[in-house]
């Protein structure tokens, strides 16, 4: 059983991930007036919906009830269909966020070593996670978690240095206001999806000495990664200004930029940075191991609900067709902001918005939480996801 503080790593640990890569253009869209300021907006509204969570379960758990998984939360609330249903968009979302991360893997090897395309270096690196991705002792992939312990700290570091480097060397210019209002609804929900620990919150509660003393380890993780993302993403915003990258490892080259990222009828980049290496680097290492993990989750999920997928030739054959799934969002939709702006305003914000409001709607009724996170998640998946739609569309159509 684990403590507040070790739960409190934990759920550290989780949110800080590949996500923080977009985190700069997400402030730099909406610029010094809204941006860090949505950052902060974001990570309340993921703590309240995390308590809502938290709330639900100890709720249950008074009535005799223990869930050890979301959907046994929804279960109770909502019976059977809804556990069913609540589980079949976890698995979408998590197959969904693999081809992100592939997308990612490929962008990052990509920039270290460019003797392949980024869609060619994701093949690569999906061959690579192939072997993990047939492990079905969570163990043994466990023995390289520290991997992600070290590599969120190196996210950290590199790209904070590269902001204070950026601006040193080279200043850009920042905007006070954001130049378009059409798109703060898709931007406030990839910010939103930086956070979003909902889905671990019954099993960390579950494995916990004191399990009523999870909010305890919610409020001060979200004070810690709240504090990270605001000032990581204002450091970036003050050293690549306006023209930061979606993936903010293309800002980390010399003038002009790194390839990817050039200006209009501008041909040869610059000197790619060391930090940029070493980002490069940490990425593709906490991926690698990040990757299976997630697909484990959702290979046991299958396994649990369908008796058949554990067979071994229908489990074997659906580990590959998983994996090619998320592949196949890597090689046709390599576009790390824009296709995790989709995912984000759907997706995320039925599971980690809509579920926790649905779940305290049935124990504890209507109340002002309900409304604040109603409202905003209507917004991000109406207006939010329609220009979400638009930006991947655009930028398919420019090849």
């Amino acid at each position: 059983k684990i403590t507040v503080w070790a739960a409190s790593s934990n759920l550290v640990t989780c949110m800080v991930g590949a996500s923080v890569l977009s985190l700069p253009r997400m402030v730099a869209n909406n610029g010094w007036a809204l941006g860090p300021a949505m950052v902060l907006l974001a990570g309340f509204v993921s703590y309240q919906a995390a308590c809502m969570v938290d709330q639900a379960i100890d709720l249950l758990a008074d009535a005799g009830h223990h869930p050890k998984n979301i959907g046994d939360v929804v279960q109770e609330c909502f019976g059977y269909r809804g556990r069913r249903a609540a589980l079949f968009l976890t698995c979408i979302f998590q197959i969904s966020k693999c081809g992100v991360y592939f997308v990612v893997i490929g962008a990052n090897l990509n920039y270290a070593m460019d003797a392949m395309s980024s869609r060619q270096w994701a093949l690569v690196g999906a061959a690579l996670c192939m072997r993990l991705m047939f492990v079905q002792d969570i163990s043994v992939i466990s023995q390289w978690s520290f991997i992600g312990v070290l590599a969120s700290g190196l996210y950290l570091l590199t790209i904070s240095a590269g902001g204070v480097e950026a601006a040193a060397i080279h200043p850009s210019p920042t905007k006070t206001w954001p130049n378009t209002y059409s798109n703060l609804l898709a931007d406030f929900a990839v910010m939103v999806y930086a956070y979003s620990p909902c889905d671990v919150l019954p099993v960390l509660k579950h494995d916990m000495k004191e399990p009523k003393h999870l909010h305890q380890a919610l409020r001060l993780s979200f004070f810690t990664v709240v504090f990270i993302y605001v000032s990581l993403g204002s450091v970036a915003f003050l050293g690549w200004g306006n023209h930061v990258a979606g993936n903010v490892l293309l800002s980390m080259c010399d003038p002009p930029g790194c390839p990817g990222n050039l200006p209009a009828k501008v041909d040869v980049p610059g000197k790619k940075w060391l930090l940029g290496y070493c980002l490069a680097g940490a990425v593709v290492s906490n991926l690698m191991v990040t990757a299976p993990v997630v697909l484990y989750c959702v290979f046991r999920v299958l396994e649990n609900e369908h008796a058949v997928v554990t067979h071994p030739l229908v489990n074997g054959v659906l580990r590959v067709a998983t994996v090619t799934i998320a592949v196949l969002i890597a090689l046709f939709l390599p576009h790390f902001t824009e296709i995790l702006a989709v995912i984000s305003t759907g997706l995320l914000t039925v599971l980690q918005v809509f579920v926790p409001v649905a779940v305290t709607l049935a124990l504890r009724g209507f109340g002002f939480r309900v409304f604040l996170l109603s409202v905003l998640g209507t917004g991000m998946l109406t207006a939010g996801m329609s220009s979400a739609l638009r930006n991947l569309y655009t930028v398919i159509a420019e090849g």
